[in-house]
């Protein structure tokens, strides 16, 4: 008889320890029969829910569906409870007052000696606000491949692990360029799919700089779908969320540039090299008739030594035209201040102005390459005298009064850089869209490539150029965007 109540008592406290620790359980507990009739609910249950024990022992659990699931719902739960087996899931009940709320549940058969089911514990922890959290993740998630989706360069997030930089997210354009779709790319490593053997070293690095808070910017070369291999301007840095460390890489294709670049370089090089090589062969010869030419000159008298004299000039400036065009190119090594009114008078005493007049009216100093410069104004004061002048002989003048035959060529100040204008016969406007055309005059005897020079040094300083009328009805060419300093 002890032994048995002692069994009792044993159960007994069992069953009140239990008891206990349902009735001080933070989530919402109850029991069912078999047919879903509640037997018992805990305080947690009367908080969750809004029904006092005595209103929901007695009750069918049905008080609490809220319309949300459809019959074949509640039938497959039954079918796995009356199974003998655990049901799990996130459903939505309904309090008592009406209100809807989403709990995490877990309802549990009890079996009795014989395994038969005799009841089912249901234990509710309200997700409401979780599940309303999760919701808010995903339309932040949507939105974000929305925007990246709307970026027209390729990006893509991987974890910040040089080893495993494991592919998170990436946005469409990534997927177009590299010819992969998301299923192909998802939680990959983004080396394996897009990285070469030989240049899996180097991505390591970009990964491990990136992830240690480098901003990584770099030319690398990376294999698409097809295999190709194409040229990109990496740039990579470390983002910090709430999955940690994470790389964000964005992958501009410049394959096309390079090549077009490698391309201009090579035929620069070549252009180099025969612009070499013409000139010395032509300077040679050249320089040996000038040199017959000026014996023959004091020999004879005759007119025609002039003319033979003005085509070696002309050959000249061609060859110098030439190499300038070859060498130089568009390109400004290094700028400096230079003022205008300095830079043209240098040049113009270097050209044959005919009794041109040359008037300055800058005071402004610019940052330019000051022999570009002076190649520039060169080549506008030759064109304005050669189109404008009717004299004949041709001899070196800084300035001169407004006379019958001659042009004046004037230099002024633009709010954003400066002009060249002269009081010549002007350019028709049908000509002025290609007068920066190189081998365009409208000279029998003109090489076509002072305008085209002028147009050249232009764009290597980053300025613009445009020709128009003059207040005299000459020529005018204005270059803006220039960096004024005074």
């Amino acid at each position: 008889m002890n032994s048995e109540r002692g069994v009792a008592e044993s159960e007994n406290a069992t069953a009140r320890a239990f008891r206990e620790a349902v009735e001080c359980s933070g989530h919402s507990i109850y029991w069912t029969d078999t047919t879903g009739r509640i037997e018992y609910v805990n305080d947690a249950f009367e908080k969750q829910t809004g029904y006092a024990a005595d209103e929901a022992v007695g009750n069918n659990a049905n008080i609490l569906q809220s319309g949300v699931h459809d019959d074949r719902f509640y039938e497959r739960l039954w079918d796995t409870i009356l199974s003998g087996e655990v049901w799990e899931g996130e459903i939505v009940n309904e309090r008592k007052d009406g209100e809807r709320y989403v709990a995490r549940q877990t309802i549990s058969p009890v079996t009795d000696d014989d395994g038969d089911v005799v009841r089912f514990v249901a234990v509710n922890e309200d997700v409401t606000d979780l599940r309303e959290y999760r919701k808010r993740l995903e339309r932040q998630r949507d939105r974000l491949e929305t925007v990246l989706d709307a970026v027209p360069v390729p990006l893509v997030l991987t974890d910040a692990d040089p080893d495993e930089p494991m592919i998170k997210q990436m946005n469409r354009a990534f997927r177009e360029t590299f010819g992969y779709t998301e299923r192909e790319l998802g939680r990959l490593r983004l080396d394996d799919r897009i990285v070469d053997d030989d240049d899996a070293e180097e991505a390591r690095e970009i990964t491990a700089q990136a992830a240690d808070g480098e901003r990584v910017r770099r030319e690398v070369t990376r294999r698409n779908a097809a295999g190709e291999r194409r040229t990109f301007l990496l740039e990579a840095s470390t983002v910090t969320g709430e999955a940690g460390d994470e790389v964000i890489a964005t992958y501009l294709d410049i394959t096309d540039r390079k090549r077009a670049q490698e391309e201009l370089e090579r035929q620069t090089a070549e252009l180099e090299r025969f612009a070499d090589v013409v000139s010395h062969d032509l300077r040679n010869p050249l320089n040996v008739a000038a040199g017959h030419l000026d014996l023959l000159d004091a020999e004879v008298d005759n007119e025609r030594v002039d003319t033979i004299r003005a085509a070696h000039g002309r050959m000249r400036e061609l060859i110098e035209n030439l190499l300038m065009l070859a060498k130089q190119g568009r390109t400004i090594d290094e700028t400096e201040p230079v003022a205008v009114s300095d830079a043209a008078r240098r040049s113009w005493e270097t050209i044959g102005t005919a009794g041109a007049t040359l008037r300055v009216e800058s005071t402004a100093t610019i940052r330019a390459d000051e022999s570009r410069l002076g190649q520039l104004f060169g080549n506008l004061f030759r064109n304005a005298v050669e189109h404008g002048t009717t004299g004949a002989s041709l001899a070196p003048a800084d300035a001169a009064e407004d006379g019958a035959g001659t042009v004046t060529v004037t230099v002024g100040d633009l709010e954003d850089g400066f002009y060249v204008a002269d009081d010549g016969p002007g350019i028709p406007d049908s000509e002025r869209e290609r007068v920066f055309e190189t081998g365009h005059t409208s000279a029998a005897d003109g090489t076509g490539l002072g305008l085209s020079i002028v147009a050249e040094i232009a764009d290597a300083h980053g300025w613009d150029v445009t020709v128009t009328e003059s207040d005299t009805g000459g020529a005018r060419f204005e270059f803006t965007g220039v960096t004024c300093l005074t």
